[in-house]
């Protein structure tokens, strides 16, 4: 992995960011929900999805959902696509971003999971600002930006060009962990100060907690 600059690049000289294609990853098994489809499941009278879409910067114009259940309900929200050549196969993380990739409209594209119901709006910007610096020094290297809470990396939360795609089917042939493919290509860590916005939503019992508090 590599780290550049710290939180303070978001307030200096920042790059415009270009308009953006977004890919939600909706493609989970949900076991730890119990079997339910994560991105549906309702917090506060909105699905999970819903929350994460709201969420997105304004410079997305184009979102594609990665579902393998559902998808005429996440059409509500976006274009779908399952992971595999057949409905109801469960990929991976890494196979999701695989199948949508070619759907995006736009060169660039953010990632983000179904459950992150305060999703960093301004990490495009941040990430988009910093990435460009670094491949202006270093034109060879990876185009992804991946954010990093101060304690670990959040290896779904990106931004990345199309061009990875080649990157992610080689990756695949050895590995289905996002992690690995980060790491073989250095993706550039973006570091947020705010570890909340990267809270998701794992079980029934933390979603019953959420709902408690607010």
């Amino acid at each position: 992995m590599t780290t550049l600059l710290d939180s303070s690049h978001k307030t200096t000289d920042k790059a415009t960011t270009p308009s953006l294609s977004a890919i939600i990853l909706a493609g989970g098994e949900g076991r730890r929900m119990g079997g339910l489809d994560k991105g549906l499941v309702l917090y506060q009278d909105k699905p999970l999805v819903e929350w994460v879409k709201n969420a997105l910067p304004s410079q997305v114009k184009h979102i594609v959902i990665s579902c393998n259940r559902h998808p005429l309900k996440y059409t509500k929200y976006g274009q779908t696509i399952h992971d595999l050549p057949s409905e109801f196969t469960y990929g991976g993380a890494l196979s999701g971003i695989l199948a949508a990739l070619p759907l995006c409209q736009y060169d660039w594209v953010i990632i983000t999971p179904c459950d992150l119901i305060y999703y960093p709006t301004d990490f495009a910007q941040s990430a988009w600002t910093a990435l460009t610096a670094h491949l202006n020094k270093n034109p060879e290297a990876a185009k992804i930006a991946v954010a990093h809470d101060g304690e670990r990396r959040q290896n779904l939360c990106l931004l990345l060009h199309k061009d990875e795609i080649n990157g992610i089917k080689t990756a695949l042939q050895k590995s289905r962990a996002v992690h690995h493919w980060l790491d073989a290509r250095q993706a550039l860590d973006i570091p947020w100060p705010n570890k909340q916005a990267f809270l998701n939503i794992n079980d029934q019992n933390q979603l019953i907690a959420l709902n408690n508090i607010n």
